[in-house]
């Protein structure tokens, strides 16, 4: 199976396939064998212990980031047909989900992939919200369950931000993706039920401040 669809259904069993759609646009037939996003492998990723927490180090990207206190630290993924993996951080009070849907606590994860078309994309869309902010609805042909879109900036890297409808039953989802060159590409994600969003969000605000991409 693609990893890539594996990464996707990943997040849809997080917050229900809120994100099932997110990376998924219409490919002109001729370009369906294209190349997608490869997920880095398990060694890349390494959970540094420090006097002030646990921090997810990926060298090859410049990427440090620290783990909410007391979040339960996952490497997952495999090696076939070959080893792509991401790290998924789960909140204290033991996420949980019922019937493919978060119903406890929050879920949070970092990805990192050698992704070239995704790269580009995304660049497009954060230039078309720079230039044209008005034309923000053409990006839901990307991101097709985002309710709003915001450009920011992480250690001098642009991203592109996208926030999901609410939904009482699924709940929220936010989307961080970061371009990183020409072919490397960083993925931040939260999903969390709608009455998490006032424990979830600051944890997720303090994490993304944290992040340093050298």
């Amino acid at each position: 199976m693609n990893k890539k669809l594996i990464f996707l259904a990943i997040l849809f069993l997080i917050i229900g396939g809120l994100f099932y759609f997110l990376f998924i646009w219409e490919i002109p037939e001729e370009q369906e064998t294209s190349q997608g996003p490869t997920l880095f492998a398990k060694e890349d990723y390494k959970i540094d212990e420090r006097e002030d927490g646990k921090y997810i180090v990926v060298e090859k990207v410049g990427l440090t980031c620290k783990v909410p206190e007391n979040w339960d630290i996952k490497i997952e993924g495999d090696d076939i047909p070959e080893p792509e993996y991401w790290v998924n951080l789960s909140s204290p009070d033991i996420a949980t989900t019922t019937g493919n849907i978060l119903v406890k606590g929050c879920i949070l994860n970092t990805m990192v992939a050698t992704a070239e078309e995704t790269v580009q994309k995304i660049k497009e869309n954060i230039k078309l919200l720079q230039e044209y902010p008005e034309k923000h609805e053409n990006l839901k042909q990307d991101y097709i369950l985002a309710e709003s879109f915001e450009i920011i900036d992480i250690n001098n890297y642009l991203a592109l931000k996208t926030i999901s409808q609410k939904n009482k039953t699924i709940g929220q989802g936010i989307n961080i993706d970061i371009p990183i060159g020409n072919k490397n590409w960083i993925n931040f994600n939260i999903g969390f039920p709608s009455e998490y969003e006032e424990k979830c969000s600051p944890i997720w605000e303090e994490f993304i401040k944290n992040i340093i991409i050298e």
